[in-house]
C-alpha cells in the first residue's frame, strides 16, 4: 500500500534528519551487540511466549501492510447485482453461478443458498464463519501487538547491562574504550528498543486491526446481499439497501436495470 510505504519512509527521513543534526557521525548509532539484545531478545521472548509456528505467521501477516488491501464494498455489491440479475433471467443457475470467480464468500453463500437452506440458517452460519474468522485474526493482531512491549524491554535491559559496565570500568586506568563502549551499549539499546516498537511493531499491528474492521463491514455486506438472494429481493432494492455501506463519492460504477 502505497500511503504505508510513504509513512515509513518519512519516518526513518525525520530520524535520519535529526540524527544528521546531533550526529557528526550517523555509524556511531550502530552497535551489534545492542541490536542483538532487542532484536534478539524479542525474538526469544515471542518464540517462548506463542511458539515458533504462531511467531512466523504473525510476522508474514505483518508484513501484508505494505500491500493493497483486496476488501473494495463496491466490487462485492457489483457481483452481488450481477448474480441477482443472471437468477432473475434464470432462477435455476446457481449452480453455474458459483463455478464463477465470485469472492469464495460469496460463493459460500451460493452454495447455502442452493442446498435450500432457510433464511435463519444461513445467516446463522455466514456469522458464525464471521465470528471464527475475526477471532482467528484478532488472535493474531494481538501478538503482534504485545510483541512490541518486548523490545522497549530489552533496550532496558542492555541500558543497565552497559551501566553496570560503565561503573565497573570507572576506576580502571586506560579504560576509556572500555567506557565509551558500555556507554554505547547502554544508550543504543534503548534507542533500538523504541524504534523497533514505535515504528514498527505498534504501527502494523495497528494497521492491521483497521483492516480487520475493513474486512469484517465487506464480509457483513456480503451477508446482507446473500440473504437478499435467498429473499429475491428486487435488483434495485438490493443496490440501494447495500449502498448504504458505502460513501457517496464511491457508489457509482454498479447500474441495475429496473424491471419493465
Amino acid at each position: 500500500m502505497k500511503s504505508n510505504i510513504i509513512g515509513v519512509i518519512a519516518s526513518f527521513i525525520i530520524v535520519a534528519l535529526a540524527i544528521q543534526d546531533t550526529l557528526p557521525n550517523s555509524l556511531m548509532l550502530f552497535n551489534l551487540v545492542g541490536l542483538l539484545v532487542v532484536v534478539g531478545g524479542t525474538f526469544a521472548a515471542g518464540v517462548v511466549s506463542y511458539g515458533m509456528d504462531d511467531f512466523y505467521k504473525t510476522f508474514v501477516i505483518g508484513f501484508k501492510v505494505f500491500s493493497k488491501p483486496k476488501m473494495n464494498p463496491m466490487w462485492a455489491i457489483s457481483q452481488l447485482m450481477e448474480i441477482t440479475q443472471e437468477l432473475e433471467r434464470n432462477p435455476n443457475s446457481i449452480s453455474q453461478l458459483r463455478k464463477r470467480n465470485y469472492h469464495p464468500f460469496i460463493i459460500d453463500g451460493l452454495r447455502l443458498i442452493e442446498n435450500d437452506f432457510s433464511r435463519d440458517k444461513i445467516e446463522e452460519i455466514m456469522f458464525l464463519d464471521l465470528a471464527q474468522r475475526n477471532e482467528r485474526h484478532l488472535h493474531e493482531v494481538e501478538i503482534l501487538k504485545n510483541l512490541s512491549k518486548y523490545p522497549p524491554a530489552f533496550g532496558m535491559i542492555g541500558t543497565v547491562i552497559g551501566l553496570i559496565g560503565l561503573l565497573n570500568n570507572m576506576n580502571v586506568k586506560g579504560a576509556e574504550l572500555v567506557i565509551g563502549s558500555s556507554m554505547a551499549i547502554a544508550l543504543l539499546t534503548t534507542f533500538y528498543g523504541l524504534v523497533l516498537a514505535n515504528y514498527f511493531l505498534v504501527p502494523m499491528s495497528d494497521n492491521l486491526f483497521h483492516r480487520l474492521n475493513l474486512h469484517m463491514q465487506f464480509r457483513k455486506i456480503i451477508i446482507e446481499g446473500i440473504l437478499m438472494l435467498k429473499d429475491k429481493e428486487d435488483p434495485l432494492y438490493i443496490r440501494e439497501l447495500l449502498a448504504v455501506h458505502v460513501k457517496p463519492s464511491e457508489r457509482s460504477g454498479v447500474t441495475v436495470t429496473a424491471k419493465a
